[in-house]
C-alpha cells in the first residue's frame, strides 16, 4: 500500500510569508494578497447588508425553499446587483492602495523605533 504526498507538509494557509522590511511597500506577498480580497469581499458585502438581510428575511418566511426562492427572486437579484456593483477591480486596487499605505506607515514607523534604539545605545555609552 503506498501514500500519496506527505500528510504532515504544511498547506498554503499554515505558512507565515511575512513582509520583509527591506523590500519595497509594493511588493505584496500571496498571504497579503488573500487578505486584500478578504477585506474587499467583507467591504462589499457590508455595503449590501441591507438587501442581504432582506433577502434572507423573505426567504425564510416561506415553508418551501422553491417556493421562496422564486418569490423572493427580485430581492435577490438587487442585492446581488449591489454585491456585483462593489466587487470591481477598481475596489480590489483600492483595497491593494490601503494596504500599501498601512505596510509605508508600519515601516516608517519601524525606522522612527529603531533610531530611537540607537539613540539610547548611545546615552547609555
Amino acid at each position: 500500500m503506498s501514500s500519496y504526498g506527505n500528510k504532515n507538509k504544511k498547506t498554503f494557509n499554515d505558512v507565515e510569508l511575512p513582509t520583509n522590511p527591506n523590500m519595497p511597500a509594493w511588493v505584496i506577498t500571496p498571504k497579503e494578497e488573500k487578505a486584500i480580497f478578504e477585506r474587499w469581499r467583507k467591504k462589499a458585502f457590508a455595503k449590501c447588508d441591507d438587501l442581504i438581510r432582506a433577502y434572507v428575511e423573505c426567504s425564510n418566511s416561506y415553508q418551501n425553499p422553491l417556493e421562496g426562492m422564486k418569490k423572493c427572486e427580485k430581492i435577490n437579484d438587487q442585492a446581488q446587483g449591489c454585491v456585483a456593483q462593489f466587487q470591481k477591480q477598481k475596489y480590489l486596487d483600492i483595497e491593494r492602495d490601503l494596504l500599501i499605505d498601512e505596510k509605508i506607515a508600519k515601516k516608517k514607523a519601524y525606522k522612527l523605533y529603531l533610531q530611537k534604539l540607537e539613540e539610547e545605545k548611545k546615552e547609555k555609552k
